[in-house]
């Protein structure tokens, strides 16, 4: 198990050009899918910044990279046990999400047809909601103006979480979660 904190997408084709323009700031890996990388940065919020920079400053790095997600929590799992963990791990984001209004998207990279992504979003969606009824607390899921999305990056047995915001996609122009 590798241990990463930010997924980066190439453009096709420029996988290994973008793990040298980044090889300075953190351990960076292929993920064993094409044009996708993870790495382990020091601080992943200094390291978007640093992205920002290059982004505004080398225009080539707007041809190497697609997309740049930070993660906030990490945990493998087994496929029959991914919705428990999901659930498990999701709660420390509750105080993110209260009185706010978002849903759960989820990027799956492997297991195709043993975990559906429309399927996790739905049941994450509901399962948030229903602990913010609990604790006395409001929510509400909104796919064209939401507050923040609670964004799912599952890579082979591995599941990243982290809460991208409106003001997050504005400042990077590289996070793409949609």
């Amino acid at each position: 198990m590798k241990d990463w904190n930010v997924v980066l997408t190439s453009h096709m084709g420029e996988e290994h050009r973008l793990l040298q323009e980044v090889a300075d700031y953190g351990e960076f890996h292929r993920s064993g899918f094409r044009e996708v990388l993870i790495g382990k940065v020091p601080d992943p919020a200094e390291f978007m910044e640093i992205l920002k920079h290059s982004w505004e400053t080398q225009p080539f790095l707007s041809g190497i990279l697609s997309t740049a997600t930070p993660v906030d929590r990490l945990f493998s799992f087994s496929t029959e046990e991914l919705m428990d963990r999901l659930r498990q791990e999701s709660l420390a984001f509750l105080p993110r999400l209260e009185g706010k209004a978002f849903y759960v998207r989820v990027k799956r990279r492997g297991h195709k047809g043993e975990i559906s992504s429309q399927e996790v979003e739905q049941a994450l969606d509901r399962f948030l909601l229903d602990e913010l009824a609990a604790r006395g607390r409001e929510g509400r899921i909104d796919f064209h103006n939401p507050d923040a999305i609670l964004f799912v990056e599952i890579i082979h047995n591995q599941c990243g979480l982290t809460v991208i915001t409106p003001e997050m996609k504005q400042r990077y122009p590289f996070i793409k979660v949609k």
